[in-house]
């Protein structure tokens, strides 16, 4: 007799959010090695120089209260579900480059079993290994891994999204259902332009339920379900945000920021060739040109070929794309190019599948007795070659230090700094460097603040000779400060690489 205790349970609502097919043994270890190599690639640049708006999510978010968190989305750095992780991290780990990327390199290796898993709705398994390959070694992901911001998380969310999808579009289980509202809802809490990944792939089931075989009753309910679903989901969304809302900076600073603001329509279209230009700069950047080409063919082979090289009826990448163009005709908006990095994921996933169904197709036609093997072997090579070229060509190690000199200006200002002292600098350079002396016990406060003007005694002036602000005087300017200062008694401190910092007595 079987049991139908709790322990029993669990294991089996995994398998079946997780798990879409019974595999063979090698199945999992492949997925496993590809995961293997994600992560020893982000790694690399896990503790590259700190970012201006990792920085700032750090300075003014993660190393405040809860309530901060919680209710501040003074700007839209603030990456709320990300931020809290962050802050966990921090509080639990220490401060640390590493720990400010924790959460973003845990999701950015997390969506390679995720993009195996989502795929494996759509596709075979190998189709779905090969996206699980391509996915680990996309520079772009690297990168925005070592990066401590919200972004992979909502790639990781938007896979996950499309996973629960395709369980949902055979048959609505509760804990589908379940699983598909809350992932919306975190996307949402780790940024809003989960709207977008949101829209395609509800808009993918809504099309699926509406054209699918039987009775109009059946479809009926099913929509009527899914739909009640996707409400919860908004209501719980509403909830997470509701200390902002009510408590905070207020519904405007969430729907009407200067980043969601919608533009008039001259700007609209002045802004799409170009935003759309960068975007597909970023999304190749690493990508020698042929495989580019090559990408293309595997993703237009995924679309036209769609009812053969895939298991579901409906093409998942027409629907991201209609429910986006909506959605950006509506707000009149154009998204910055790292809006759109979940897209990349989708588009190298559909890519990944086409050109896997292509090799299956061709290799079947070749060496028929040995396709199950070949195939593993080419998925398998991919990321491990990958990773050999860039730790023999150094790839990863070749950024100049020269080029992020804020470390290294405050190991200075923290052996040298004084009570009478007062922080002047501008962005980035002031948050860059406020990152170093925070996590080495140095407040942001230190930094003079304009809406918080207080006496000066004297001035540590930080300047980047390669930016708009290349002299201490320029400095002083920007903050109306120049007429406070005895200028000719400034004096040279500290010069490494572009980075300067001048001691400038108060008049």
């Amino acid at each position: 007799m079987q049991s139908n205790s709790p322990a029993q349970t669990k294991p089996s609502i995994v398998r079946q959010l997780f798990i879409p097919h019974e595999e063979p043994r090698w199945v999992p270890l492949v997925l496993g090695l590809i995961t293997l190599v994600a992560l020893a690639l982000r790694l690399m640049l896990v503790n590259q120089p700190v970012q201006y708006d990792e920085a700032y999510t750090f300075i003014h978010y993660a190393s405040k209260s809860l309530t901060t968190i919680l209710a501040n989305y003074s700007a839209p750095n603030n990456h709320i579900f990300h931020t809290l992780l962050v802050a966990l991290a921090y509080h639990l780990l220490g401060a640390s480059l590493w720990t400010l990327r924790l959460p973003a390199l845990l999701a950015g290796v997390l969506t390679v079993p995720a993009a195996y898993v989502a795929a494996r709705r759509f596709f075979t398994r190998h189709q779905a290994l090969a996206a699980a390959a391509v996915l680990a070694v996309t520079l772009v992901f690297i990168e925005y891994s070592a990066n401590g911001r919200g972004y992979t998380l909502v790639i990781l969310f938007s896979l996950l999204l499309a996973n629960f999808a395709g369980i949902l579009v055979e048959r609505q289980t509760t804990p589908a259902l379940i699983a598909y509202g809350l992932t919306a809802a975190l996307g949402f809490f780790t940024i809003p332009i989960f709207l977008y990944p949101m829209a395609g792939i509800s808009l993918w089931l809504f099309a699926s339920y509406l054209t699918e075989s039987g009775s109009w009753s059946t479809r009926f309910r099913r929509l009527t379900i899914f739909l009640l679903t996707c409400a919860l989901a908004g209501a719980l969304t509403f909830l997470l945000y509701s200390p902002v809302i009510f408590f905070g900076t207020g519904l405007g600073s969430l729907v009407s920021n200067e980043i969601v603001e919608s533009q008039n329509w001259a700007t609209f279209f002045g802004n799409l060739s170009p935003r759309l230009m960068n975007t597909a700069i970023l999304w190749m950047t690493g990508f020698a040109p042929a495989f580019r080409s090559i990408l293309l063919v595997g993703f237009l082979t995924s679309l036209f070929f769609y009812r053969k090289a895939s298991s579901q009826r409906l093409p998942l990448q027409i629907f991201l794309v209609l429910a986006i163009a909506i959605l950006m005709v509506a707000q009149r908006v154009v998204p910055l190019p790292r809006v759109w990095l979940f897209l990349e994921a989708f588009y190298l996933l559909f890519a990944a599948a086409g050109l896997t169904w292509l090799a299956d197709w061709l290799i079947n036609l070749l060496f028929p007795r040995f396709k199950e093997g070949i195939l593993a072997a080419i998925i398998v090579l991919i990321p491990l070659a990958y990773l050999t070229v860039n730790i023999q060509g150094g790839r990863f190690a070749a950024m100049r230090v020269n080029d992020f000199p804020e470390e290294f200006a405050a190991g200075y200002i923290l052996e040298n700094i004084q009570p009478e002292d007062t922080l002047i600098a501008v962005p980035p350079t002031d948050i860059q460097t406020a990152y170093y002396l925070a996590i080495n016990g140095v407040p942001f406060d230190r930094f003079f603040q304009p809406d918080h003007p207080a006496e000066i005694q004297n001035a540590l002036v930080l300047v980047r000779t390669n930016s708009k602000y290349d002299t201490a005087r320029s400095i002083l300017q920007y903050f109306d400060l120049t007429r406070n200062f005895a200028l000719a008694r400034a004096k040279l401190v500290y010069e490494y690489g572009p980075l300067q910092v001048y001691s400038i007595p108060a008049r």
